[in-house]
């Protein structure tokens, strides 16, 4: 009887003693779950990555995509770029470039007016003798002789600038040519002349010589002509063609 008690004790003490192992066991497992969720950094949120931009494609890619495009099409993949590399070669016509050839100008010739003696010629830097006024003066025209009732001849062509009554040199006519040049012709009969801006051709009748002037009559009959260009007066002698004298 004293022996199965002994026994029964020690099973007691066994149990008791497995149980407080369970426990321990049990309270490491808790410890050790709990320690490793301590020591794990929080999770990150996870962030959506940005979308990216589409990438331009490699030079390959992009042939064989046209090629691919060529195929479909009937066309030869490089059709587009041989014809404008011809174009961009081709030399410029000269319909492109048209060329303008210049003309030479033509010389301008004037001829005498009328055919006479010169009774008193042009003279701007020496002062001559004025058998009307009786004395030296400069002189920036040509006095030549002709009867009255002359015709009186355009020296080359042009139009007809001025019609004017000048107290000295009477009815007066001035004709404008090419390259600034115009020409000068008095006294003038007060018929048959021409109208202000009409055209008029070398050698033709501009009107027929008047009487002189007392401003003149010293020289007796005459043709008072003059030369000027862009203004400044030229001596008509130095540009008259003695081979185109009036008839």
């Amino acid at each position: 009887m004293k022996n199965g008690k002994k026994s029964e004790q020690k099973m007691t003490a066994i149990l008791l003693s497995m149980g407080l192992c369970v426990v321990a066991l049990g309270a490491g497992v808790t410890y050790y779950t709990w320690s490793n969720v301590q020591e794990q950094p929080p999770q990150e949120t996870a962030q959506a990555s940005p979308a990216t931009a589409a990438k331009t494609p490699t030079l390959e890619t992009a042939q064989l995509q046209r090629e691919e495009r060529s195929k479909d099409d009937g066309e030869s993949p490089d059709a587009g770029t041989e014809v404008q590399t011809i174009q961009s070669q081709q030399p410029k016509t000269s319909a492109q470039q048209p060329v303008t050839e210049e003309m030479p100008e033509a010389v301008l010739t004037f001829s005498y007016p009328v055919s006479g003696e010169i009774v008193m010629p042009y003279s701007v830097d020496q002062a001559i003798y004025d058998p009307t006024l009786e004395q030296y003066r400069t002189n920036d025209t040509l006095c030549i002789a002709a009867a009255e009732g002359t015709a009186v001849q355009a020296a080359a062509d042009g139009v007809v600038a001025e019609i004017r009554d000048d107290d000295e040199a009477g009815k007066t006519l001035v004709v404008e040519h090419a390259d600034g040049w115009r020409t000068t012709y008095s006294p003038l009969a007060e018929d048959g002349l021409p109208q202000t801006g009409e055209a008029v051709t070398k050698g033709q009748t501009l009107g027929s010589l008047d009487q002189p002037t007392k401003y003149q009559a010293g020289l007796g009959s005459h043709l008072e002509f003059s030369m000027e260009q862009n203004g400044n007066t030229v001596d008509p002698q130095t540009k008259l063609n003695p081979q185109e004298s009036a008839q």
